[in-house]
This record gives C-alpha cells, structure tokens and sequence, in this order.
C-alpha cells in the first residue's frame, strides 16, 4: 500500500528523534520551563514569609521606649494589646507605668491593634508590607490561590486554543505576558495590583509549562520520552534550589521577584531558535509547512515526487499519533464532556475516579501544607526548602525501583501509611524539639512527593486508552485545587496550634489509604 505524504512526514518525524538540534531546542525549552516553575510555585515561602512581629503602640515607639518595655507594659499577644491612656504612661515613665499597672484592681480591656511592627532584622516580604497579619493573615494566602488558580487557567482552559491555533503562538503569549507581569510584580504599592499580577503570573506559567510539555510530547516518543521527562520533572527541584539561592543573596521581596522575572531570559533565546510542532502541522493538514521544518533539520529526507498528498482534509495521523481519538471534528468540549460522561456512567471507572480524585487531592494539600508549616514550625527555612527539593530528586527516583517489585496499589497504601504515622509522631514532640519536628515532616514530605509519581502512573493502569487522557488532566487539577487550599490549611489551624495542620494532613493521608484499598483493578 503506498503511502500518504502525510505518512512520509512522519516517518521522518520519527528519525528525528534518534538526536536532532530539533529534540534539543525542545527539550532546552522544557527544562527552562520546568525550573521557572519551581522557581514561582514555591516562591511564596520566601516572599509571604512572616517575620516576628507585634501592636504598634505610636505614643511609645515615639516616645523612644524599647521593643521589650512596649511589650511588657501593652501587648496581650501578637494581635492583641491593652487599651491603655498610653499618653499617660508616657508622661509618667516606664519604671512608674510598671508600678501603675500593677497598682491596678482592674485591668483594662483588651482591643486589637490598630497597626503592628515588625522584626527588621528579617527579611522584607509582603506580610511585613501590606500588614498581612492577625486579621488580615489570610491574605496572604489569596496569593497563593490565586497563582494556582491562574495556573489552572493557563494549563488547562486557555490551553485549549494551543490546540487550534498552534503550540509555538500560545507559547510566545505565555512568555510576552510573563515578560509584563513578572517585573510588575516587583514594583506595584498596591496589595490588590500584585494579587491580580501574581493571577496572570499564573496564566503565564501554566501556559508555557504545559504547551512547552506537549511540543516535548510531540517530538520524542516511548522510552526517549520517559528519560527526557524525567529528566525536565527534575528541573522542578533544581528550580527550587535556584530560589532558595536568590532568596539568601535578596532578603528583599521586590529583589527576589524581580531575579525570578529575569529567569525568563533563556526561555525567550530558545524560541527564537523553536519551530512549531511538526506534528501538530500534519494534523492540520498543513503538510508543506511540516515538511520544511522537518527537511531544516532532516538534511537528507526527501520525498519520492509520485506519491500523493491527502485530497481531502481529513486527518492524517492514525488513531495512535492523534491527540484527539473522540470525535474531533465536534471540539474540545465536547469530546471532553463525551470522556466525563463515560467515566461517571460506568460504575466501576466511576469508584476508580472519585477514589483518584481523592488521592490525588490528598497528595497536593500535604505535600503544599508541609512545606508551608514551616512558617509553624519556625525552623531554619533554608535549610528546611534545601531539603524539600533534594526530597523531591529522591522520591522520584526511588519508587521508580519500588515499583519494579510492588503494585501501585500497594506503593501508594505504604507511603500514605508511612507519612500518616510520622505526622502523628510529631504530636508526641515537644514545640522546643525543632529539629526532630522538621525530620518528621521532611520523611513524610518524602511518602507524599513518592505518591505523586505512583498516582500518575496508577492513573495510566486504572483506565481505558480512550477516556485515560480526560482522567489524567481531570486528577491533576484536583492536585491543584489540593494546592490552593494548603496555605488556608497552615494559617488557619497554626493559629489553633502549631501541630493543627500536620494532625489534619496525616489523618487526610490515612482516609486516602483507606480507600485506595478499595480499588478495583480489573479495567
């Protein structure tokens, strides 16, 4: 049977792939990605940072009273303060305010504080900026949310249109826009602006994370794809590592968000050099345009001069080559909607789903919430965030070797067991035992970063070919929705108690172990 030049076309797509400039300049753009993701995802462990802070009492700061004398005479807690004639006690002095409040029969009411200082020894961040504190505390939090939320956008809705209109044009608008928002972001006064920036933020890097990921896709194929994958996943932790670098050298938040937006910079050189997915061309029928770009980087391809083109506009990638197998011509929603449905009426994927829908929102909100509890635990956080990012190397790579001997099923009940264990430990350890505290939750942060790799790969087992794709984005935003709720996890239960947010994320971890058990596996 003679073959379409469609067909051609990707015949020698996939030569290329044995090492042409064109996998490297993609793979190069993947690895950018990967590391500006690490570096803004986790940025706000940095930039939201709490520095030690306390009521702001002007008549005695300006009557030159030191931090501790203001503390002792004013202060119920870090929120709270006397409702002192404080112009008294100034007029009177500190010595006979100590003797006048302790004379008193009734102590005087307690009211919050109107305004609050801060440690300047520290770092300066957006807490100490805009006041995010007590009352305002969860506005620190609507930071984080809205950067995932963004992400979510970027990675999945506005996603979408890369599909239409081409991987190479959706990429150069994430860039552009992060290009905007990424130095905005470092000089606006006002808390509202930088919260709708860190929302485009978002957009731009979901974006440019997930179009860059599937040009990847695109390029590479079977075990290749696996290495290189592997190796762009890890550009996760090295960005991590780069970010707690910036943030020892730029204790200063607008600094710090200023380095991260040039971080940017090899991104914008790699695309001047990337070509649009030859892949994505055929399956717009667009075979002249794929057949230069692949005779650019393919010298010795050529096509035989009799064979025939595709006369209709039809597809010409198989079933196997196509990203879209359910009904194409209808849209995106709607084949979508077509996999939804087919999950959810069936009973067994149905079970399958909700269960990984859990699982998946556990892994999120546990792992976010113990790197985030640092601010809880008040450990060294450079070296808390250096461990986490070694932590994340480790995990990927060693349950790799656990599953050539265990199942998913009995990989992901052992890790969720484990951290269980080691979160309720740290209920036994004294506050002042720093250090075993922050043992406990880097091991367990370990389990949950292993279950993150063992819920993709059980994904791919549990469901058919034809709805695995819906599954897998489906999960992955409940992994984000697992993100956006971390922070209000830590700032609301560590104003209960410093171990409010690990006792709730080991018993998540036991629920969602539990119910794993109850999977069927049978597809």
């Amino acid at each position: 049977m003679q073959l379409t030049k469609g067909e051609y076309l990707l015949q020698a797509l996939d030569e290329l792939e044995t090492g042409s400039i064109f996998i490297w300049i993609v793979f190069s753009l993947n690895t950018a990605t990967s590391l500006l993701n690490g570096l803004n995802s986790l940025s706000y462990v940095f930039i939201a940072e709490i520095p030690e802070y306390w009521c702001d009492i002007p008549e005695l700061s300006e009557a030159n009273w030191t931090i501790d004398q203001i503390k002792s005479i004013s202060i119920n807690n870090e929120c709270q303060q006397y409702d002192y004639n404080y112009t008294h006690l100034v007029d009177l002095g500190y010595d006979k305010s100590v003797q006048y409040v302790n004379n008193l029969i009734l102590m005087p009411n307690i009211i919050f504080c109107s305004s609050h200082m801060f440690n300047e020894s520290g770092r300066s961040t957006i807490v100490n900026e805009w006041q995010l504190v007590c009352d305002k505390q969860l506005y620190r939090a609507n930071t984080f949310l809205v950067y995932v939320f963004g992400k979510v956008l970027g990675n999945g809705i506005l996603g979408i249109y890369a599909d239409q209109y081409g991987r190479k044009k959706f990429l150069i608008i994430g860039v552009l826009l992060y290009i905007i928002v990424g130095p905005l972001s470092a000089f606006v006064p006002w808390f509202w602006a930088y919260v709708i920036l860190k929302f485009l933020t978002g957009i731009s890097i979901g974006a440019m994370y997930s179009t860059a990921y599937t040009l990847l896709s695109e390029a590479v194929k079977n075990q290749k794809r696996k290495i290189l994958f592997a190796v762009v996943d890890s550009m996760y932790s090295v960005g991590i590592f780069c970010l707690i670098s910036m943030a020892y050298f730029l204790p200063n938040w607008r600094h710090l968000q200023l380095t991260m937006a040039c971080s940017s910079l090899p991104i914008i050189i790699v695309i001047f050099f990337l070509s649009e997915s030859p892949r994505w061309l055929i399956s717009q029928n667009r075979l002249d345009e794929a057949q230069q770009i692949i005779e650019k980087y393919h010298k010795s391809f050529m096509i035989p001069t009799h064979i025939e083109g595709n006369p209709t506009n039809e597809r010409t990638l198989s079933s196997s080559d196509s990203p879209a197998t359910l009904n194409e011509s209808k849209g995106f929603f709607y084949r979508n909607f077509k996999s939804v449905k087919f999950l959810f009426t069936h009973s067994d994927l149905r079970k399958k789903i909700l269960i990984m829908y859990l699982t998946n929102y556990v892994t999120a909100v546990v792992s976010y919430s113990l790197v985030f509890s640092i601010d809880n635990f008040k450990s060294n956080r450079y070296i808390y965030m250096s461990i986490v990012s070694v932590n994340e190397i480790l995990a990927h790579m060693s349950i790799s070797v656990v599953l050539m001997f265990l199942s998913c099923q009995k990989s992901i009940v052992i890790t969720y067991t484990a951290g269980f264990i080691l979160m309720m430990t740290i209920l036994a350890v004294p506050e002042e035992s720093k250090s075993i505290i922050m043992g406990l939750a880097l091991v367990a942060k370990f389990f949950l970063s292993a279950s993150f790799t063992i819920n993709v790969i059980f994904i791919s087992e549990l469901f058919p070919s034809n709805v695995r794709n819906t599954a897998m984005g489906m999960n992955f935003v409940m992994g984000q929705f697992g993100s956006m709720t971390a922070p209000y996890i830590v700032d609301l239960l560590g104003y209960v108690a410093w171990w409010a947010p690990t006792t709730l994320c080991g018993s998540l971890t036991l629920v969602a172990g539990f119910f794993c058990l109850m999977i069927p596996q049978e597809i």
